[in-house]
């Protein structure tokens, strides 16, 4: 292969059971794999965190949904997103616990489930304004949640909080979600109430409430400041098709717009923005300024990306490396959702997996 992702699922795993292990009591863990498992791969990604201690797993649509149930998964699937009317019949066919904040949904997924009902989630929000039920509305949802027999089994919600930007005032969410949720506790006996996601888990413990949906944990990824025993189980990686000597003040690349300060060695490889190379990762890994750029290793060497990144190459200086040749592996920086769905992934497997 010229270029493929390695996924290792004993990293997974480890994360998994560290992030189980931050849980109290009957506390669950939701490991989420929307968007393809992050781009890991869902279906070897759900496996594994249920093998490693996960209950259940949270997707974003119902064709995620779908594509857990075709891989063999059985294990409860929450959506995170509110369902659609049109979607309700396969929402139901797929037994997936269904997130509602409008009647409508409802009405739609009451007359899917026929007179046996259904179990499902009111999402509530708290001030990130992408979904959810203002709470000031929730007892008149609730009413009509009780006329179309459908059950309240969960209730949620995903705040605001950016690590290290609003601590106090997500401190102030997650508490009067709690004494809205523990209110509705005594009236709905085995509610699950749950707020946590990775980085409400990370700095705000003693939120973690029912259920902790994670995310970023799972994936090697610590939003917070504080530190976690993860393992990275992502590689992208691709080998060095063509190196050649360029002399100083030889221009290279599209529009001859690099020009070589020195003499170096400049490797090729076959990837680039089709690939999801040089799609920009998020604000809080890197920060972006004049002078700034890409780069991949080769072994421990540092080599910078050259010029502009192609649509199907990329040139690096790997004057760093001197012993680099063709057919050598470098491991390149991209966005992992990013990465091209069309890029083999080559799965690491822990010994004693089961599937869930």
């Amino acid at each position: 292969m010229l270029k493929w992702v390695e996924v290792d699922l004993g990293a997974v795993r480890a994360n998994a059971r560290w992030a189980r292990s931050r849980l109290e009591g009957a506390a669950r863990l939701m490991a989420v794999v929307k968007a393809d498992g992050y781009g890991h791969g869902a279906v070897p990604v759900a496996r594994t965190a249920l093998a490693a201690g996960a209950s259940c797993l949270g997707v974003l649509t119902v064709e995620e949904a779908r594509g857990l149930r075709a891989g063999g998964i059985k294990a409860p699937i929450h959506l995170l997103s509110p369902v659609l009317p049109e979607a309700a019949d396969e929402a139901v066919r797929l037994r997936v616990v269904p997130t509602l904040d409008d009647l409508t949904q409802a009405a739609a997924l009451a007359r899917a489930a026929g007179p046996r009902g259904l179990a499902v989630h009111v999402d509530l929000d708290f001030g990130l304004g992408r979904w959810g039920l203002s709470p000031r509305d929730l007892p008149a949802f609730l009413k009509g949640l009780r006329r179309r027999r459908l059950r309240l089994a969960g209730v949620s919600t995903h705040i605001d909080y950016v690590p290290g930007k609003n601590s106090v005032e997500a401190e102030d969410k997650l508490r009067a979600f709690s004494r809205l949720a523990q209110k509705l506790k005594r009236e709905h006996p085995g509610l699950v109430c749950h707020a946590a996601n990775s980085s409400v888990l990370m700095d705000f413990p003693h939120w973690r409430m029912d259920m902790a949906r994670v995310g970023n944990l799972l994936y090697g990824i610590n939003p917070s400041s504080r530190p976690a025993p993860l393992r990275n189980p992502w590689r992208f990686c691709a080998r060095i098709i063509s190196l050649r000597r360029v002399v100083k003040g030889r221009s290279i690349g599209y529009a001859s717009e690099y020009v070589a300060s020195r003499s170096m060695r400049v490797a090729t490889l076959p990837v680039g923005y089709a690939d999801g190379l040089t799609m920009e990762p998020a604000e809080r890994l890197i920060s972006f300024g004049s002078g700034f750029q890409y780069w991949g290793m080769v072994g421990q060497a540092k080599a910078p990306f050259i010029g502009r990144c192609g649509i199907t190459h990329v040139l690096l200086d790997v004057t760093a490396a001197p012993r680099a040749a063709v057919g050598d592996v470098v491991v390149l920086p991209v966005r992992r959702t990013a990465a091209s769905p069309h890029l083999p992934r080559v799965y690491k497997v822990p010994s004693c997996s089961r599937a869930g």
